[in-house]
């Protein structure tokens, strides 16, 4: 009796699991490559901030939402969400059943959001991409250290509610809740990890629908490897087994991306513009966003560059019409600051705002700008000057035409330092240069996105702006709505152009490709990472 009983019990777990394969696509529970050109610098939501870190955090971790394929906000740990009329209010009802990835399962509330947002605000944090979060009241007098944390505009109702007020409307936050400085964090944990969160596995409590494989699952410089989370419960259950992210160079060869994806090597990766058909031709999809606005960049802290008239000679002097016959590959002429593509409260900003293009014309008059530049100054004669740029010849042609223009018309020479992208970016971001030709690209979508990085607290300031006038102005818009906000935003970067703070040249667009036969991986503009939550496979 007792074996007959075992046999019914097998026969119905046979029957069970194959009416749960049935139930499961076919393209579900794959493995799949993802290659990271670095290391991580750190799994610290709050202060993540490079490319690598990113992507693992929006594996690990789970945010009040999450985004899916057309940027739309949909339930993460929180179920659901509303607002008041004028979106100045928020409230989330989170999951009952949201947990940590520990082994008791420790449930997820609404303070591990109050603690993480006032931990990403907290000065002592010194978070680079807090910015996101200034529309919540008191954010910025919070991030000064003007106000302490505790006067945050967030509170927890109860374990799983979560109350957020808003300095102004924002009617997108529950879409900006989904990037990883929102995410969750568990104090306790936190306070055991003796300043080395987020660096290690045993330093990491996580959330998301992914876990690190294991005591081994992250060998530094390497690879990271994630599994499915078995204590995750969220709406999506995560169709992959598991994804493999290799590092760097050293196991991996990446150098040729379409033969990458190919041959198996990875199932996604960044494509650079020049191999875009090539990956299409090759039967992988190929997605791509047009979020970055390359451009001549001032350091208006700088003792010479400080000076309009300066700074005015120097973005008139030169042919845009020469210098934009040597755009990198896959790059389009940049007539404003603001990429094309931009949306406002769901509508075209371009439009909104009445379209125009703002940059400074080529005018005969350049060394009469000079000459007052340097009286004003109190100087006998310009000091030399050196410009950066990458270290990309075509962006090195670029630059060569405007140094004959200023040489010729300037009657001095002028030096050109190029520089690889991290180089640029750090001399950038210190202030340690007078000219550059540097990049911008926002860390969320919208107008106020790219306009907020010239406020005078950005700590991501390119052209180390302090102007007490333009952030009154930006401050007024954010207050508005529709065309109203749109006109404002068009005449701060109209500003921008005038005052010769940020010429622009040219738009960049970033690109990721997926494998023939892969599905389902979200890539998301504006530093979003990539989502593999619904990565599915084809058996080819």
């Amino acid at each position: 009796m007792k074996r007959f009983a075992a046999i019914f019990l097998c026969v119905i777990l046979l029957f069970s699991l194959a009416a749960c394969e049935q139930d499961e696509p076919s393209n579900a529970n794959k493995s799949f490559q993802y290659h990271l050109a670095a290391e991580p610098e750190t799994l610290d939501p709050q202060i993540a901030a490079d490319e690598s870190g990113i992507i693992l955090i929006q594996a690990l971790f789970e945010g009040l939402t999450r985004l899916d394929a057309d940027g739309n906000a949909v339930p993460g740990v929180a179920e659901s969400w509303t607002s008041n009329a004028d979106f100045t209010q928020f409230t989330f009802q989170l999951r009952e059943d949201a947990v940590w990835n520990d082994d008791d399962n420790t449930p997820v509330t609404a303070d591990d959001f109050v603690y993480a947002f006032q931990r990403a605000l907290d000065p002592a944090t010194n978070s680079t991409t807090c910015s996101p979060m200034y529309c919540i009241q008191n954010a910025r007098a919070v991030h000064s250290g003007e106000l302490p944390v505790e006067q945050l505009g967030v509170s927890a109702l109860d374990a799983h509610t979560l109350s957020v007020q808003l300095e102004y409307a924002c009617e997108d936050f529950p879409e900006r809740t989904a990037s990883a400085v929102f995410m969750p964090c568990h104090k306790e944990f936190f306070l055991t990890t003796g300043g080395r969160y987020g660096l290690e596995r045993s330093t990491l409590l996580c959330n998301g629908p992914f876990a690190i494989d294991g005591a081994y699952g992250w060998e530094h410089g390497s690879y990271i490897n994630l599994r499915r989370s078995s204590s995750y419960s969220g709406n999506s259950k995560p169709l992959p087994s598991d994804v493999k992210f290799s590092i760097g160079n050293k196991k991996v060869d990446v150098s040729d991306p379409v033969a990458a994806l190919t041959d198996g090597t990875v199932d996604a990766i960044a494509m650079p513009s020049d191999l875009v058909e090539e990956a299409k031709e090759a039967g992988c999809t190929v997605t791509g966003f047009e979020d970055t606005t390359w451009g001549l960049c001032f350091n208006t802290q700088d003792e010479v560059m400080q000076n309009l008239n300066i700074r005015k000679a120097f973005t008139q002097a030169f042919s845009r019409e020469k210098v934009l016959a040597h755009l990198p590959e896959g790059a389009t002429a940049a007539e404003n600051i603001i990429p094309p593509d931009t949306k406002l409260f769901g509508h075209d900003y371009r439009e909104l705002a009445g379209g125009g293009a703002f940059y400074p014309l080529q005018d005969t008059a350049a060394a009469q700008y000079l000459a007052a530049g340097i009286q004003e100054l109190g100087l006998e004669a310009l000091p030399k000057v050196t410009i950066l740029c990458p270290d990309d010849p075509d962006v090195k042609l670029m630059v060569n035409e405007m140094l004959t223009e200023w040489n010729t018309q300037f009657d001095d020479y002028f030096n050109m330092e190029p520089l690889s992208d991290n180089e640029l970016a750090s001399r950038v971001s210190s202030g340690n240069y007078q000219i550059a030709i540097c990049s911008i690209t926002p860390e969320s979508s919208g107008p106020l996105a790219v306009l907020n990085l010239f406020r005078s607290d950005n700590p991501n300031n390119p052209a180390h702006l302090r102007s007490a006038g333009f952030d009154e102005n930006l401050a007024n818009a954010e207050n508005q709505s529709g065309t109203e906000a749109a006109v404002s935003c068009a005449a701060m970067e109209r500003y921008l152009n005038e005052q010769c703070i940020f010429y622009p040249l040219f738009y960049e667009s970033h690109y990721f490709a997926t494998a023939p036969g892969v599905t389902g991986i979200v890539f998301h503009p504006y530093g979003g990472g990539v989502d593999f939550i619904n990565a599915g496979k084809d058996s080819l």
